[in-house]
This record gives structure tokens, C-alpha cells and sequence, in this order.
């Protein structure tokens, strides 16, 4: 005797399938990373062959020195810098100017690569506080 599935439990068993698959993606999401930095700090950013990490400024960077111009592939976004290595293991020096400031870092292969990078100058955190003399 043939045994037939009950249309409910088929039902249950791709929800159940479609609910799994999207929390495994977000408990292995990855937060964007944040790097306050100063002309005289340079940043780790690491880099994976075949992904692309992105590097996001305050405002769009108005010039990009890299030192391996042909280990990496460099994209501009309104104010990101998506990179992109060319070859795996791939290394190099980025300086990004913007507003007058230079920021620098070093791509460094990785396996667990960054995919966001925030970067903001650490003098945007610094308060001024003024004294009046009575």
C-alpha cells in the first residue's frame, strides 16, 4: 500500500527549509569594521582573492595612490573605494586622499577578508572646549 504526504507537512518542511537557509546567512554576517585614522596611522585591511571589500570615507576620495597598481582592481562609489585583488595572495600599500587628509593602509591576503571597512579621521572624535575668561 502506497503511502501518500500530506500537502501540510510538504508545506512545513519547505518553510521550515527557506527559514533555516536565511538565519544560517544572518549568524554568518559579518559586521562592517570601523578604522580611525590619522596621517601617521596606517590600517590593516585584509583582502581575498575573488571578493571585493569596501572601503567607505566620510566623502568621495578625490585621489587613490596604490602602490601594486597591478595586484589590485580599484572601483569609485560616490564615497567608496571597492577593491578587488587580482591574483590570490595579492599585497599592497593604498593611500586615499580626501579634504586635504591622506589615510593609508596596508592589503594584507587573508582568509577571513574584510568585507565593509568604515574609515573616519580620528580628529573628527577630538571635542574642542573653549574657556571664557570673566
Amino acid at each position: 500500500m502506497k503511502k501518500k504526504l500530506d500537502s501540510g507537512l510538504i508545506w512545513l518542511l519547505a518553510v521550515t527549509l527557506v527559514l533555516s537557509i536565511f538565519w544560517l546567512n544572518v549568524a554568518n554576517a559579518k559586521e562592517a569594521r570601523t578604522v580611525r585614522l590619522d596621517d601617521k596611522k596606517v590600517a590593516q585591511i585584509f583582502v581575498r582573492a575573488g571578493r571585493s571589500t569596501v572601503l567607505n570615507f566620510p566623502v568621495k576620495p578625490t585621489k587613490v595612490i596604490l602602490g601594486n597598481s597591478g595586484a589590485f582592481a580599484i572601483q569609485y562609489i560616490e564615497n567608496d573605494l571597492a577593491l578587488s585583488p587580482l591574483t590570490a595572495g595579492a599585497s599592497s600599500n593604498l593611500f586615499v586622499y580626501l579634504q586635504g587628509r591622506r589615510f593609508g593602509f596596508d592589503l594584507i591576503p587573508s582568509s577571513s577578508a574584510d568585507e565593509i571597512v568604515i574609515v573616519r579621521d580620528i580628529l573628527d572624535k577630538q571635542v574642542t572646549v573653549r574657556i571664557q575668561n570673566e
